[in-house]
Order: C-alpha cells, then sequence, then structure tokens
C-alpha cells in the first residue's frame, strides 16, 4: 500500500476538469448552497465588524490601538494554524464549523453590549478580536477540506471563485449599507450584527445533511502530515511558501502605506481610502468571476505567476499622483493576490488525499493569515522612515521576482527529483 502522505496517488495528480456548466449551478447542490450562504452571511457581517473595529480602537488609543487589535486577529493563525487543521482531519468538519461560528458570535455578544453603554475599553477589542482569529484558524481548514465532499474535486476551482467574488460583493454593499446606517445609530451595532451573522451562519452549517465524519482508525493524525505531505509535491510547497513571502511584503505594505499615501501624496482623506479600498475589492470581484468560469489546469503553477500581477499594482500605486491611479494599482493588486489564493487552495484541494486535506489547508491557512501579523511587524515600521512610493515601488519589483524564484526552485526540484 502506498503512503498516503508521501505518494501521489495517480487519480489526485491533477487534470483538466471536465467540461461543465456555470459556476452557479454549484448552487443546484443543497449542502453546498448552505454552506456557500453561511460564508456569505458571515462576510457580510465581518464587512461592517470591520468598520466598528477600526474606529473604536482609533477613538480609544489611535493609530497604537489599531496596531493593537491587527496583531491580535493575526497571531493566533500562526498559535492555531496547524492544530486548526489537525481538527479538521480528526473530528466531524461540520461539528467544527458549527462549533467556531458559535464561539465567533457568542464572544462579539459583550462587546457589542459594552460599545452601546459606551464603555468598551481596549483590551476587550484585543481579546475579542484574538478569540475571533482563533476560532476561524478551526473553522478554515474544515471549510477548505469539505468543498471537495461537496462539490468534487473537479469543480474546487469554481467553486472557491464563486465564493471570493459574493464575498467580496457582499462586502461592497456591507460597506455601502454602513455609510447609511451611520447617520442613524451608533457603530457599535456592527458588533451585534456581526455575532448574529455569525450563528445564522452556524444554523445554515447545521442544517447540512451530510457532516463529514471521520473513521479515526487505530493511529491518531499527526500535525507533521500536513507539512509532510507537501514534500513530494513540489509546485505546491512553492506555492505556499511563496505565499507566506508575498502576503508579508503586500499586506505589510497595504496596512501601513496606502493610508499613509492617500493622505500625504494624494491629499485625499477617509473617503479617498475607502474608494481605494472598493477599488481592492473589485480586483478580488474581477478575479472570482473569472477563475469561475476559467478552467486552471496547473493551479499551483499559475498561484506563482499570478504574484506578477503586483508590478503593475503596486508600481501604479508607487507612482499614482491621483486618485484614480491608485484605484486602477489596487485593483491589479488584488486580482493577483486573490487569484494565487484561489488557486494554490484549489491545487491543495485537487491533489491532497481527503485524510490529510485538514492539516494541509491548516499550513495554508497559517501561511496566509499569519503573514498578515508578519507583514504588521516587520514591513510596516519601515513607512516611520522610507516615503510610502519608495516601498511600494521596491514591492512592485520583489513580489513578482519572488514568486518567479518559486517557479524556477520547483522545476529545479522536479528536474532532480526524476
Amino acid at each position: 500500500m502506498s503512503d498516503p502522505v508521501l505518494n501521489v496517488p495517480l487519480e489526485l495528480e491533477p487534470a483538466a476538469p471536465p467540461p461543465g456548466g456555470r459556476a452557479t449551478a454549484l448552487l443546484r447542490n443543497p449542502d453546498f448552497r448552505r454552506l456557500y450562504a453561511a460564508v456569505v452571511t458571515s462576510e457580510l457581517g465581518s464587512s461592517l465588524h470591520y468598520i466598528a473595529l477600526m474606529w473604536f480602537a482609533l477613538d480609544i488609543a489611535g493609530p497604537l490601538g489599531v496596531v493593537a487589535v491587527r496583531l491580535a486577529d493575526s497571531i493566533p493563525a500562526i498559535v492555531f494554524g496547524l492544530h486548526g487543521g489537525l481538527a479538521a482531519d480528526r473530528s466531524s468538519r461540520k461539528r467544527l464549523m458549527v462549533g467556531s461560528d458559535l464561539v465567533r458570535g457568542v464572544v462579539l455578544i459583550p462587546v457589542a453590549a459594552a460599545g452601546l453603554a459606551g464603555s468598551l475599553p481596549l483590551w476587550g477589542l484585543v481579546v475579542a478580536s484574538f478569540v475571533l482569529e482563533a476560532a476561524t484558524s478551526y473553522f478554515e481548514p474544515a471549510y477548505g477540506a469539505t468543498i471537495p465532499s461537496l462539490v468534487e474535486r473537479a469543480n474546487v476551482q469554481q467553486a472557491n471563485a464563486l465564493v471570493q467574488a459574493t464575498a467580496q460583493a457582499v462586502s461592497i454593499g456591507g460597506w455601502a449599507v454602513a455609510a447609511a446606517l451611520l447617520t442613524f445609530m451608533p457603530v457599535s451595532v456592527f458588533f451585534a450584527v456581526n455575532s448574529v451573522s455569525f450563528l445564522v451562519s452556524a444554523a445554515l452549517i447545521a442544517r447540512m445533511r451530510h457532516g463529514h465524519e471521520h473513521d479515526r482508525g487505530s493511529e491518531a493524525p499527526r500535525i507533521r502530515e500536513g507539512i509532510a505531505a507537501l514534500r513530494p509535491r513540489p509546485m505546491l510547497a512553492a506555492g505556499v511558501l511563496v505565499l507566506g513571502v508575498a502576503v508579508t511584503i503586500t499586506a505589510g505594505s497595504w496596512i501601513g502605506g496606502v493610508p499613509t499615501l492617500v493622505r500625504d501624496s494624494l491629499h485625499r482623506g477617509a473617503a479617498g481610502f475607502s474608494i481605494v479600498m472598493v477599488g481592492y475589492a473589485a480586483g478580488s470581484i474581477f478575479s472570482g468571476v473569472l477563475l469561475a468560469r476559467l478552467a486552471i489546469r496547473r493551479k499551483a503553477r499559475a498561484s506563482l505567476i499570478a504574484w506578477c500581477m503586483y508590478l503593475p499594482g503596486y508600481g501604479l500605486i508607487a507612482f499614482a499622483h491621483s486618485l484614480p491611479v491608485a484605484i486602477a494599482g489596487a485593483f491589479f493588486a488584488a486580482s493577483g493576490q486573490s487569484s494565487a489564493v484561489v488557486l494554490i487552495n484549489s491545487a491543495a484541494q485537487e491533489e491532497v488525499p481527503d485524510s490529510i486535506l485538514g492539516r494541509v489547508l491548516g499550513v495554508i491557512s497559517l501561511t496566509h493569515r499569519g503573514a498578515h501579523a508578519t507583514g504588521l511587524l516587520l514591513v510596516s515600521p519601515l513607512f516611520a522612515f522610507v516615503g510610502a512610493r519608495a516601498v511600494f515601488g521596491a514591492a512592485a519589483l520583489v513580489v513578482p521576482v519572488v514568486g518567479l524564484l518559486g517557479l524556477a526552485g520547483a522545476f529545479a526540484f522536479s528536474r532532480r527529483a526524476a
């Protein structure tokens, strides 16, 4: 019997998906439809939550408050990411998703109450952000590992792209709704809305007919098997490694640099920053729509090439002297990163056996979400010493090079192994 961790069964080698219908046809599956609705609902709540979180943090403690909550909602991915993947392979994925949503919904109830009462401290935001991200570290691998069992492996790219495009569209709608709601209600209401969105998500997932139950067998799964599974898949391994490096650079420069550039170089206020954010979301939507319609055969390889979109993306931002140019740059950058994320997750869902898929997706989740923390710590401080244009210009060159080096390294490793 072949080792399911170190060998790639022939039937799991990536192949061109069979001709099929539109991605929306996947919604005919009742279980996928419920899971899709759950994710979209919680994404709407999260888009409103982000506005409330940033506003309260800035109002309570200034820029340091924003840094504190951003670290709190990034670090748990590093701490719990691998164990979240292990849990997805060791227990019911359906119950894990429901439990994660319940935790996220319940933890926001006291936050909303304190905010409405006018007594929400910074430490309360930090603790809530930490718990939310910790629960997400368990939800994400379970969710990702469930998708292939609902739509079949040949359709995972379309499923992931459909969810991404809808989630980003909902985020734009959420930000627009927020602007209208804030004319007559306090921002702390958004914490309550997000709490309800997670509880609704839990209820929808609980209604799925086919929960994924595992036969544990005689040997318990081990975390290291998730990393070991990448060893015989050099292109997938390179995609994960580049994901961590690229997101560290791009997230750190975006978080610290875009507000600074919009304010100091483009001489725009919060409204200008919001419009740039809409441009970024539009790029993600474009990526999702494109990948929902266009079947990519070599997904891990394509994920590495997608980082080249940061050359026009951050290049335009670096040289922007008007808001439309910055918006165009944000669009290109988002289309590159969103494509890379969808493709690397889809590659894992196609190539990796179900018995260890949760752990591999846990590694990817840790790499992706944890890189926001490393970017905040390693890249964002550069803006205290270097101009925003210089940082974005450097990132526009470095990120594509990192992707191409990963591609070349994977090819070289494959040739040596052969």
